[in-house]
């Protein structure tokens, strides 16, 4: 009998059993070995309950993502120069909130059991997230590899004793290491920090969890990159993956030269090479050991799982074919998804302002993951694409980190309504689109970014089950009078609520919801 344990134990040895396979070099043997990589890589699907419901849904065609990552709180106790991310919310005035737990759970429940790795890295400090220790819990449960990444001031003695249960990585975002990280990352403490980043250094096991830093090279500290290696190889540390700061908007932080760039990696070079077989050393994915640096972690969360990452273990974002790998230039919608706050599914880290679907059920991520939008944007990163990119964040991105591959390729221009071009997005085809990052502008008025081809004739807006409108309101009325007017520009939403109240606190629920094509009422409005 076929059991979904049998099915497994299959899945496992066909995996392994291709791990001895090498990347053939021509067209065709590649050709050949995709095919491969992707029939083994579809026997991931069997680790989940509902393994059956995903093969008939198309997942026999295409593996399950290896890895995600859930961002559980936009929250920082830190106000960093270099965060883009705080810098916006703060300006903005998008509001701080958690992910909800049950929430959590859905996603959990829904992709946890086939994923190999889970990662942490909020537009906050996934450590903050209230139940932290229960997320923990749910990932160790699942048997996935952990990747947390933290600012260093929050190993609390239980947050500690829970991650050291953990296989996997916690890296830590750390520029400087005594006074001068309390004048470079605003609200820490070097003196506060440091006992807590002992302490999981001391009670880990290295086999098990591997720590690295995380330092962001700026102006104000670029001089202290090679303090902060000598620190970490006397405290155990594992690796340190230095990279340029990208200047922000309204930032008084300055990105060092090339030139700059280029000393300090002739630095490090030799104190690496003084330094054999010890710490890794990075600057941004280039290594600067010339000998291989020690690699500790020898124990997996789930060996099984592990046997199916070969051939698909290439970064998350565009490399050029030297690099990368050999059918796709970028790898992201092969192989990871990312978690925005109410569960929404984004291609990656650089793309959460365009949610593809949702991972809160498995019938909800079968429709993004094995659905039509995902498969478009995987044909449009194929190394012989050529058409436009129907996700319009791949074509700075390719051009920035591939840019022999970038070849000119432009993105599709969506305007509001759905474009007629074959190989666009169609994301304005469910009944409902959520409403959240809400920013002030000014007076009564609140916009949102929404995705990409909405018709404002297609949708209505609504607060909690409560139409507002009229809609196509001038933005002066939106501005002066409020009281619900509305109106959709191109990817903006300008509107004000009910009663002039604060959308991002008045605890409503606001929505553009599919108008019935033969009344012109919103699908599920309350009569």
């Amino acid at each position: 009998m076929e059991t979904p344990a049998r099915w497994q134990s299959l899945a496992i040895r066909a995996g392994q059993s291709w791990l001895h396979r090498g990347l053939p070099a021509t067209r065709g043997a590649v050709a050949s070995w995709d095919l491969l990589r992707t029939r083994v890589g579809t026997g991931l699907w069997r680790f989940h309950p509902s393994a059956d419901f995903f093969l008939a849904r198309g997942g026999d065609l295409v593996p399950p993502p290896l890895s995600c990552n859930v961002a559980l709180t936009n929250a920082c106790n830190l106000r960093c120069e270099i965060c883009g991310s705080q810098k916006f919310l703060d300006e903005t005035g998008v509001r701080r909130r958690h992910m909800d737990f049950e929430k959590f759970e859905a996603v959990a429940a829904t992709i946890f059991p086939f994923l190999v790795t889970v990662e942490l890295n909020s537009q906050g400090d996934p450590l903050l997230y209230p139940r932290i220790e229960d997320v923990l819990r749910r990932i160790a449960e699942h048997r996935c590899e952990l990747k947390v990444q933290t600012n260093g001031t929050l190993f609390t003695d239980r947050v500690v004793d829970l991650l050291v249960r953990q296989h996997g990585t916690v890296m830590i975002s750390l520029d400087a290491v005594g006074a001068k990280l309390d004048d470079v990352r605003r609200g820490a403490s070097w003196a506060n920090a440091e006992p807590g980043i002992a302490r999981l250094l001391a009670a880990r096991d290295p086999r098990q969890l591997a720590v690295g830093l995380y330092p962001t090279l700026t102006k104000r500290t670029i001089g202290e990159a090679l303090r902060v290696v000598e620190w970490a190889a006397a405290n155990d540390v594992d690796q340190v993956s230095f990279h340029r700061y990208a200047p922000i908007k309204n930032s008084f932080e300055a990105a060092p030269s090339e030139a700059e760039y280029a000393a300090l990696c002739e630095t490090l070079l030799a104190w690496a090479a003084r330094n054999p077989g010890g710490l890794e050393l990075w600057f941004e994915s280039e290594a600067l050991n010339r000998r291989t640096a020690r690699r500790r972690r020898s124990l997996v969360a789930h060996p099984g799982k592990q046997a199916f990452l070969r051939g698909r273990d290439y970064p998350d974002f565009p490399l050029d074919r030297r690099d990368g790998d050999p059918v796709f230039l970028c790898m992201a919608p092969q192989r990871y998804v990312e978690i925005g706050l109410d569960g929404e599914v984004g291609a990656c880290c650089r793309a959460q302002d365009v949610p593809l679907g949702f991972a809160t059920s498995a019938e909800r991520f079968a429709d993004v993951w094995l659905g039509p939008n995902y498969a478009r944007l995987r044909r449009s990163l194929r190394r012989d694409a050529t058409g436009p990119y129907p996700l319009p964040n791949c074509e700075g991105c390719v051009r920035f980190f591939a840019p022999r591959a970038a070849r000119g390729r432009t993105a599709i221009e969506y305007g509001p309504a759905p474009s007629p071009l074959a190989e666009a997005f169609d994301l304005a085809s469910g009944d409902e689109i959520p409403i959240e990052q809400i920013q002030r502008e000014r007076g009564h008025c609140l916009l949102c970014q929404i995705p990409p081809g909405v018709d404002p004739a297609a949708f209505a807006l609504f607060e909690d089950d409560r139409p507002l409108g009229p809609a196509e309101s001038l933005h002066d009325a939106i501005r002066d009078e409020g009281a619900g007017r509305y109106s959709i520009w191109g990817r903006w939403l300008y509107f004000s609520t009910s009663d002039n109240s604060d959308a991002r606190r008045n605890e409503r629920r606001y929505r553009l919801r599919r108008r019935s094509p033969s009344v012109g009422a919103a699908v599920g409005a309350t009569p």
